[in-house]
């Protein structure tokens, strides 16, 4: 994903962000558990390993998921893994297995075992879903087996712009306007006239920039951003290029002219 890959954990994978995902994700699979009464922290991030091949070149393996919280309920802990995912990748279930292999292990030498809970969120225009079960990756009659078995095993697929459809459904503000800003943007509706009443932290600014194409100027000290500010800076920054660019057109031709 790159520098969006890079936006995008900045800001979804803020507590106070997170926690309105798990909601919504505890209410996608008809659950009553409410999330939002807990504690959530941060446990680890995105990491690689340098793996050299057996034909001499190097290759990197991703060797965790992009983040790991754990979730304190009051009355006991689960861990939950968010992935952000610009592309459909029908090997995701597979990662997510491995990755909660090795938290499995981790849980199971500290003698604190508990559930873990996946969270896959989409930024993918079509919105289409990978097979987020394992059953669904198997041919039909390999599925035939007591209810409750193994193969029950998946995460949680979202996608941000079925999210942004019921933007007004999350607690969290932030998280809902950036959500109706790419509902907006999805229906072509006025989007840099509704950012430029509003003032976003500098992660929430920088997700609606990369994501939605947004031509702003935005100051690298800024913990919050103007965004009508940030519109402006960014006219006037074209307009003192385009200036540059003419005065220095006029003076290369006029030595051109001065040289005939």
């Amino acid at each position: 994903m790159g520098l969006k890959d890079t936006a995008a954990k900045n800001f979804f994978g803020r507590e106070e962000i997170m926690l309105g995902l798990l909601g919504h994700a505890a209410q996608d699979v008809g659950s009553d558990w409410p999330p939002s009464k807990g504690r959530l922290q941060l446990i680890s991030g995105e990491s690689y390993r340098i793996i050299q091949e057996p034909d001499g070149h190097f290759r990197t393996e991703n060797r965790y998921r992009d983040r790991l919280f754990e979730y304190d309920t009051g009355s006991g802990a689960i861990s939950v893994g968010l992935e952000l995912q610009t592309r459909r990748d029908m090997d995701m279930l597979q990662r997510l297995m491995a990755y909660d292999a090795r938290r499995y292990t981790v849980l199971s030498k500290e003698g604190r075992m508990h559930p873990i809970v996946n969270i896959v969120l989409h930024f993918d225009r079509d919105r289409r879903h990978p097979p987020c079960t394992l059953a669904q990756t198997m041919p039909s009659e390999s599925t035939e087996l007591p209810k409750g078995f193994f193969f029950d095993y998946g995460f949680v697929s979202l996608n941000i712009y079925e999210l942004a459809e019921k933007y007004e459904s999350f607690h969290c503000a932030e998280l809902r306007r950036v959500l109706y800003y790419f509902k907006l943007e999805r229906e072509g509706g006025s989007l840099i006239e509704e950012l430029s009443k509003d003032t976003l932290s500098r992660d929430a600014a920088l997700v609606c920039a990369i994501f939605l194409g947004l031509d702003i100027q935005i100051d690298n000290e800024a913990e919050e951003v103007n965004m009508c500010k940030a519109v402006r800076d960014f006219k006037r920054k074209c307009y003192n290029e385009g200036r540059a660019e003419g005065r220095a057109e006029g003076r290369a031709e006029g030595r051109a002219e001065g040289r005939a």
